[in-house]
């Protein structure tokens, strides 16, 4: 048996590697939807699920909301970032490879 904490506080903690995939924990950076100028999209399934706070994940290119509860799982294979604050148990596959797509210019 393994316990993992899930402390927080950092944008992207991997708590677990096994095999081919990982978990981890994300914290979004960002407050609001405002704020998010680049979405990123990897070349396989990523798995979303809230485990405290108030999370939105932005998927595809419109930046289509979906506020992520405690009673469901996310499964994104599109563009996409998040706004809020919580904690979000991540799970995907080990070495992906990464795409990113600028919403605005930055500053």
């Amino acid at each position: 048996m393994r316990e993992l904490k899930l402390r927080g506080g950092k944008r992207w903690e991997v708590l677990f590697r096994e095999g081919n995939w990982l978990v981890g924990l994300y914290c979004p950076e960002h407050a609001s939807r405002e704020q998010v100028e680049v979405l990123e999209k990897h070349d396989f399934p990523e798995l979303f699920y809230l485990v405290e706070g108030d999370v939105t994940l932005l998927i595809g290119e419109k930046c289509k909301e979906v506020e992520l509860t405690k009673d469901k799982v996310v499964v994104v294979e599109d563009w996409h970032n998040a706004y809020g604050k919580g904690k979000v148990l991540v799970v995907e596959r080990e070495g992906v490879k990464t795409e990113f797509k600028q919403l605005r210019k930055t500053s």
